[in-house]
């Protein structure tokens, strides 16, 4: 859904884009060499083309797709070879196996990514590296495997002083159940488990929120999505006209997003309250 206009974003946030995180700077970077894992992703090409757009970042994207450099985070000789010969300031790891459903069958594949990927680039960076993490919203109070490893991976790249990017959906990227609407054709109904209940942020939000966390002090970051917004509501805002198909939530989805684990609190806002840090009690 990528030719989304702001009307219809702002429809699915139930808010406006945020002003602030949108329009951060990256100056701080400059004269920096950054290297981003994950970069054919939806957030990892949009990070790309923001650090690109400044010419004194030197910039080293990595996927195990598209024309970027190769580089399998699951394979430690792999990871250790590229990091190593680049030494970056700054890894921003955006590689992960994200689709939650898929995640509670292929166990080991989402583990082998999310965390022991993780833990392979933090033992291959320097002391001087600054690590981000990007993560999701199902690693407070897991219930799926997919939260778990992310939760896993969080608390190791803490543990080094590292910074969490912790998102929550994000609307434009790909695979996302708005582009499967929008692609039904109009005669037939969308499917629509009703009584699913998420948090939104948009993609340049969630890009300000990386941009944000590697300028700032170690530590896990959301953005404040806002309360929680009914599927159904969404569909009937976006599709008023459209007939539903009501289904059942898919195995790993939860009824209802958590914006915090129950062992979290808010430590401090920032910006305007566009950004909130999140303090755990067993950090």
């Amino acid at each position: 859904m990528n030719d989304i206009n702001i009307h219809q974003l702002e429809n699915i946030l139930g808010r406006k884009q945020y002003s602030k995180i949108t329009n951060l700077k990256t100056n701080f970077l400059e004269d920096k060499k950054v290297l981003i894992t994950g970069a054919n992703g939806s957030i990892g090409n949009r990070i790309v083309d923001k650090l690109k757009d400044n010419n004194k970042i030197n910039l080293l994207a990595t996927d195990i797709s598209g024309d970027y450099e190769y580089l399998d985070i699951t394979d430690d000789k792999n990871v250790k070879k590229i990091v190593t010969k680049f030494n970056p300031d700054f890894l921003i790891n955006l590689a992960g196996a994200k689709h939650a459903p898929e995640g509670e069958f292929d166990t080991w594949t989402t583990f082998s990514i999310n965390t022991l990927g993780t833990q392979y680039l933090l033992e291959s960076i320097g002391n001087n590296t600054k690590f981000l993490l990007a993560s999701t919203c199902k690693s407070a109070n897991p219930e799926i495997v997919y939260g778990a490893s992310k939760l896993i991976a969080e608390r190791m790249v803490l543990n080094e002083k590292g910074s969490v990017a912790r998102f929550f959906n994000v609307v434009e990227t790909s695979g996302n159940v708005f582009e499967i609407w929008k692609n039904v054709p109009d005669s037939e109904a969308i499917d629509l488990a009703p009584t699913c209940e998420r948090h939104f942020i948009s993609l340049e939000e969630a890009v300000g929120l990386i941009i944000f966390c590697l300028g700032n002090e170690y530590g896990r970051y959301i953005v404040n999505s806002g309360p929680l917004i009914r599927m159904s509501d969404v569909a009937d805002r976006l599709f008023p006209d459209r007939p539903k198909n009501i289904i059942a939530p898919r195995r790993g989805d939860r009824l209802s997003e958590k914006f915090l684990a129950t062992s979290e609190s808010i430590e401090s806002y920032f910006l305007d309250t566009e950004v909130i840090k999140v303090k755990n009690l067993h950090d």
